[in-house]
């Protein structure tokens, strides 16, 4: 059975929508060519892709469209991974295994802008730039071959100096960085919505309120049980990410599931000139990741991770909140006003997993904190997997999912790695 939260407070991104998304629970047994198990964007992606191919395709929202990690997250659009630049995954996947992969992340960023102006979904979608301050003039160093390598596979990217990252966030806080100017941001839950109308639109079935409490193979086809219904169908693709549960026990040990924590100011009037002036999203170098941006109306919007979660709902805030203050003293006293939080789902490598069993059980897994566009760039992915396209085509080559070692500890206390990098964030490289 899914593993979802029934309890969670409404995140910003849910009271500025103006995309809404409703459908119906599952009440009868039907049939699909593919049922997809989860409604965010993953899955959404992945099914909009399947349906636009001629497939009829169900898909299985436990809550509501929006209501997990994709309608959570902070709505950054980043069209590049920073733990590993194209150097490095060149020497994970060699040959034309490495170039697709490293074209995927690139143009991944294209994939959502190209899904937004498609099906004009209001997402408040900004493509000012994604920038990435160095915290250190090591770490300043480091991004700059980051950047020479992303630009050398074709991506806009740059490196700026203390002074030209200081005009751009608004702070003198950092040693300069570097730019990507695909990157932006968007409003991930209204994004989430439309994305579900855009599916809907292609001829695919989607319900809400249906969480799949098990499958069992019938013959050539699986037979997904839901608490109203059942769907018929030879391939599943599992789009749960943190959320999977003991539906595939392999997939679920093969991540480590991460609360990620939301915090926004009051808007913030022309003091918002002022931070962030080209609109442009931002997250350092640091391994506690410190990222900001604005919405449509002029808040600021951050986040965190708590090495001990009693209390979230206070103390993220008000860390939050010292930290961006120490950036911004203009900001007013104890500024983030707005909480939510979120799974996501990390993998030991913080690289992104494709999985596809000869049975007809298809998943990609581990977002890593860069979800939404390559969410967008995986869903074409897991079609061509569906599809039966050979392993040595795609763009991600499928695996088992590898088991985390000691996973029932490190699952229950990952988070207390997080001293450790506040450390190693506090000493040059």
């Amino acid at each position: 059975m899914t593993s979802w939260p029934s309890d969670k407070p409404s995140s910003l991104w849910m009271a500025l929508s103006r995309e809404k998304f409703e459908a119906p629970a599952l009440r009868s047994e039907t049939r699909a060519d593919v049922v997809v198990i989860g409604g965010g964007i993953s899955g959404l992606s992945t099914a909009l892709e399947l349906a636009r191919r001629g497939k009829k395709v169900i898909v299985l929202e436990a809550v509501r469209i929006g209501y997990g990690a994709s309608g959570r997250a902070n709505g950054q659009v980043i069209s590049a991974l920073t733990r590993h630049g194209p150097d490095a995954i060149r020497k994970i996947w060699r040959g034309q295994k490495g170039e697709r992969f490293i074209q995927l992340v690139k143009g991944a960023a294209d994939q959502l802008y190209d899904l937004v102006e498609r099906y004009e979904i209001d997402c408040d979608a900004r493509r000012n730039g994604w920038l990435q301050p160095a915290h250190t003039p090591g770490r300043l160093k480091r991004v700059g071959g980051l950047a020479a390598q992303w630009a050398a596979a074709g991506a806009p990217t740059g490196v700026l100096s203390d002074e030209e990252m200081c005009a751009r966030l608004g702070t003198d806080a950092y040693c300069g960085g570097w730019e990507n100017r695909d990157g932006g941001h968007i409003n991930p839950y209204a994004f989430t919505c439309g994305l579900a109308r855009a599916a809907v639109s292609e001829g695919a079935v989607v319900y809400e309120n249906s969480p799949a409490i098990r499958f069992v193979r019938d013959g050539v086809d699986w037979i997904v049980e839901t608490p109203g219904g059942r769907v018929h169908a030879p391939k599943i693709v599992l789009a749960t990410a943190a959320y999977s549960g003991d539906l595939w026990q392999e997939l679920t040990r093969s991540v480590v599931p991460v609360t990620s924590y939301q915090a926004a100011t009051d808007p913030l009037g022309a003091l918002a000139d002022e931070i962030l002036p080209n609109d442009e999203a931002a997250s350092d170098t640091r391994m506690d990741l410190r990222y900001f941006r604005k919405d449509r109306e002029g808040r600021l919007v951050s986040g965190g991770a708590l090495t001990i979660q009693t209390g979230a709902a206070k103390r993220l805030p008000a860390m939050v909140g010292k930290r961006l203050k120490g950036m911004f003293p203009s900001l007013p006293e104890n500024p983030m006003t707005s909480f939510w939080d979120g799974r996501i789902a990390m993998t030991i490598d913080r690289l992104p997993r494709l999985h596809r069993r000869g049975d007809g059980i298809y998943a990609w897994i581990g977002c890593n904190g860069r979800g939404l566009a390559l969410a967008c760039a995986m869903g074409p992915v897991l079609a061509d997997a569906v599809e039966g396209v050979p392993d040595e085509q795609l763009a991600v080559m499928p695996s088992m999912p590898p088991g985390v070692p000691f996973y029932p500890v490190v699952s229950r206390f990952a988070r207390l790695i997080l001293p450790w990098y506040r450390f190693k964030d506090s000493r040059e490289i």
